[in-house]
């Protein structure tokens, strides 16, 4: 089964692929309606309504999604995947390429023998016609694919109530806002931005959760010079070296921010810090310290 994805023109714009678990669902992957307007399902050419997404497997981040017509043949699911083993991957037009597994963990590495379309959720049969992965991303030179294992008893979908492509997308956006990486994610964009207010509140709730998150504090002190509060952002890399106390740019930057206190001292002993460590960075970030000490210029 193909997904088609559409823009808001109704222009054709990818394509994703599939597989029958049942008479009308279809099992893919998590990320097919990430950046997607409309979709419809194709079998031989045929164009299938999207009822809606009506399942998901978070671990394996795959999704399952319901048609309006019934009467399609499910697929059958292998039980093992075993590494040498030789594998097919089944292209839209019936075809199938040759490969054979290199690895298996999370995900299946796969060594193929002629290139591979780029169309993620193709199916991957071992020598019984037996489904056993999916195909999730590729290699650049195209001598690789990795797929998402699709065994029978390792599957476990969460049923969702019918969802509209908009509505999991909505769904799925709230959910990695309010996620770990998501946050973070956030915190790069709106530093980028120069929303440092924003940031530093972020940060904040992110290091009241995570007391130990060096990156966390690295960035919260950035953010606090750069809105000329050198005193808190200070105190914020001393934190910093605490819990990374060989780290050169952090001592680079209490330096800087000890010279724009006025605390030369302060400022010199960081210098030394660095000044005494034999490795190429240290010279360098030294030699930018001290002429910033002292005629206040950054290289």
């Amino acid at each position: 089964a193909i997904i088609e994805i559409y823009n808001q023109e109704n222009k054709v714009i990818g394509k994703e692929a599939g597989v029958f678990t049942s008479e009308d669902e279809v099992l893919t992957h998590s990320y097919v309606f990430s950046a997607v307007d409309k979709a419809v399902l194709k079998v031989k050419d045929k164009n299938y309504t999207i009822k809606g997404i009506c399942g998901r497997d978070t671990k394996k981040e795959l999704l399952k999604i319901k048609i309006d017509v019934k009467g399609f043949k499910p697929a059958i699911f292998g039980r093992e995947i075993k590494e040498k083993q030789t594998v097919f991957i089944s292209l839209p037009e019936g075809k199938a390429i040759e490969g054979r597994v290199v690895s298996v963990g999370e995900r299946i590495k796969i060594e193929v023998f002629s290139p591979v379309p780029k169309i993620r959720g193709l199916p991957v049969f071992n020598k019984d016609e037996e489904v056993i992965g999916i195909i999730e991303f590729y290699i650049k030179d195209k001598s690789y694919v990795y797929a998402i294992p699709v065994l029978l008893e390792e599957i476990s979908f969460e049923k969702l109530p019918l969802l509209s492509i908009s509505a999991w997308k909505e769904k799925r956006t709230k959910e990695w806002m309010e996620s770990d990486i998501g946050k973070r994610q956030t915190i790069v964009y709106l530093m980028g931005m120069g929303k440092y207010e924003e940031t530093i509140a972020r940060l904040k709730e992110l290091i009241k959760k995570h007391p130990d998150d060096k990156e966390a504090y690295f960035k919260l002190g950035v953010c606090l010079g750069k809105l000329g509060r050198y005193e808190e952002a200070c105190d914020t890399f001393k934190k910093f070296v605490e819990l990374s106390p060989d780290d050169l740019k952090a001592r680079y930057n209490l330096g800087t921010l000890y010279t724009k206190m006025g605390n030369k001292e302060a400022a010199q002993k960081e210098y030394e810090f660095l000044k005494k460590l034999n490795t190429k960075e240290a010279k360098g970030l030294s030699v930018r310290l001290l002429n910033y000490i002292e005629k206040g210029e950054v290289l």
